[in-house]
């Protein structure tokens, strides 16, 4: 498993930010789009309806490519419902895990592997 030096995983931000930007829009775009859905859905016919269930599956693919493309990068989520970000890390010697959110520039925080409940602040 790739460890990164906090140096490391900040240069990653700008390819991960751009991921989750992408991922925000498809979300966006996604929810105006099934709002249209269920307004037409019950004056569609089959293959109509079969047209927009398309759309819906394209667009989950194109979710599941956005969320492969941050992970391929040996990074995970914090829980399903996170956009928080933890990277395996080095620091001092020392194993653990910086965490980011995409709205923080840059990575601030880092938890050891023996510290379970306070993680540490970085200054960066």
């Amino acid at each position: 498993m790739k460890r990164y030096t906090l140096e490391e995983a900040n240069q990653l931000l700008p390819i991960l930010s751009k991921e989750f930007d992408s991922l925000h829009n498809l979300q966006r775009e996604f929810d105006l789009w099934y709002e249209s859905f269920q307004q037409v859905e019950p004056h569609l016919n089959a293959d109509e309806k079969a047209e927009w269930e398309k759309r819906i599956q394209y667009m989950e693919l194109e979710a599941e490519i956005f969320i492969s493309n941050i992970l391929s990068h040996g990074v995970w989520f914090e829980d399903a419902f996170s956009s928080t970000l933890h990277f395996p890390a080095i620091l001092n010697g020392e194993k653990g895990i910086f965490k980011w959110h995409p709205e923080e520039p840059l990575i601030t925080v880092y938890q050891s592997a023996e510290e379970k409940i306070t993680p540490l602040n970085l200054v960066n």
